[in-house]
């Protein structure tokens, strides 16, 4: 037990500096951006400086919202673990039908596979949405206009499985250790806009349900393949 707590103690330790510092950032470039339009004396500086003090901190909202995300997991690795029956099959529709704006604004096809049925699993329903959300979002981040996401449930004797697949670029096996780093961001990714936290907390969420994400290349789509097992509430 004190091994497993200064583990946590540890990484808690890590991400309270690397989100102090990545907080940082956003915050010098805000200054910087008010300080070019209090030095100009036309009115079209600093309509152009309102633009990029919007931009910046729609995306220091956004990196807030998951550091406060991220932190509440690694809090709950602490404590009792208060989990309650799940419908993973509601939550994997939910989550795609609030995602098919975003995916048609790409002409991306996303849909779901599998059965059309419950699927109940122990665990805590907002953290499952989140993590299903990530996996989701990641997916119509990086698959580029006119690709294909693909959300799918499998049921076996014991277990429900969540796969997401999409037509991106992937993750090579030897990067894939570093894609599940907060804040670490892969160069393939190009100019896209994030944080680097989606499929670090993707896995915090999956290890506080005992289980783990598995990444791979997509044999069907070409991109990346995730693959999470969680054990049935009620074996089938």
């Amino acid at each position: 037990y004190i091994d497993r707590l200064r583990g946590i103690l540890s990484r808690q330790e890590r991400f309270s500096a690397d989100a102090s510092h990545q907080l940082k950032t956003p915050l010098a470039v805000l200054k910087t951006q008010a300080a070019v339009a209090l030095a100009s004396q036309h009115p079209h500086h600093w309509y152009e400086s309102l633009q990029a003090m919007s931009v910046t901190l729609d995306s220091t909202i956004q990196l807030t919202e998951r550091l406060l995300q991220l932190s509440a997991v690694k809090h709950k690795e602490q404590g009792e673990r208060r989990f309650s029956p799940v419908n993973l099959y509601d939550i994997v529709q939910s989550g795609c039908f609030t995602r098919l704006a975003q995916a048609r604004s790409k002409h991306i096809d996303l849909g779901y596979e599998g059965e059309q049925e419950a699927m109940w699993i122990e665990g805590d329903e907002v953290l499952l949405s989140e993590l299903c959300g990530n996996l989701l979002d990641n997916a119509l981040k990086y698959t580029p206009e006119q690709g294909i996401v693909t959300a799918r449930l499998e049921r076996d004797s014991d277990a429900v499985t969540l796969v997401v697949e999409d037509s991106g670029p992937g993750i090579d096996d030897e990067h894939i250790h570093l894609a599940l780093q907060p804040f670490h961001r892969l160069d393939n990714v190009g100019n896209v806009a994030g944080a680097g936290i989606g499929l670090a907390l993707v896995n915090d969420i999956a290890r506080l349900h005992r289980t783990h994400p598995h990444f791979s290349r997509s044999e069907a789509l070409g991109g990346l393949y995730v693959r999470i097992r969680f054990l049935s509430l009620v074996p089938q």
